[in-house]
């Protein structure tokens, strides 16, 4: 493991490490290909967000940000060298998101160790999980009348730890260099997700958009 790779499972206790941390983050994650964008952010817990004129939330920092993420380490040593922004995830290039709620994610989870198709995994501050795959693959059927997941592909982008949204902070569950900077394939992260779906509350969410239509 490199010291960039232990550099993702610190958590900042202050400003300049969350700062650190974010920068280690970025370089590493553009050295393994995934493609990263620049994100506002916030220099306290429930402060306004900074680093793009009038951010309302958390966003990317460009405007044309379909267009503006980088694979190049040098590159973004130089952005959040210049800023402590938020790391974002552009979907769909290289890396889709597979988003659930986390006590399905913790289901699929020694499933998912077990048949070898363990994949890095980050906890959102809104009690779900994001499963990243291979960009490029559809959702099954089988989960279009679920809202239990959700996939983040080409046209979206997630953000990735340490990615903090009033004080709140997205963390890895799962880190890519525990995988080997490995994503497992986006059918057997969807297989696992179908054999550990809450049917109850599939059932429950699909009868609530009925009655509401």
């Amino acid at each position: 493991m490199t010291n960039n790779d232990k550099a993702m499972r610190m958590l900042p206790a202050i400003p300049g490490l969350s700062w650190t941390e974010a920068r280690s983050t970025a370089v590493m994650l553009a050295e393994h290909g995934w493609p990263i964008l620049p994100g506002t952010y916030q220099l306290a817990e429930h402060a306004g967000w900074l680093g793009k004129p009038r951010a309302m939330g958390l966003e990317p920092a460009a405007d044309l940000w379909c267009t503006a993420s980088t694979r190049d380490p040098a590159v973004a040593m130089e952005w959040w060298t210049r800023r402590p922004y938020s790391v974002l995830l552009l979907c769909g290039a290289e890396v889709d998101a597979l988003e659930v709620p986390i006590d399905h994610a913790n289901r699929a989870l020694p499933m998912l160790r077990s048949r070898g198709q363990l994949s890095p995994i980050a906890v959102t501050p809104f009690r779900t999980s994001l499963i990243f795959v291979p960009a490029g693959h559809t959702l099954r059927e089988e989960f279009d009348k679920s809202s239990q997941v959700r996939l983040h592909s080409s046209g979206a982008w997630v953000p990735l730890p340490p990615t903090c949204r009033d004080g709140a902070q997205y963390r890895w569950e799962v880190l890519p260099a525990d995988v080997g900077w490995q994503v497992a394939e986006s059918s057997a992260v969807q297989q696992a997700l179908l054999e550990t779906l809450d049917v109850r509350s599939a059932e429950a969410a699909a009868t609530a958009r009925s009655v509401k239509s």
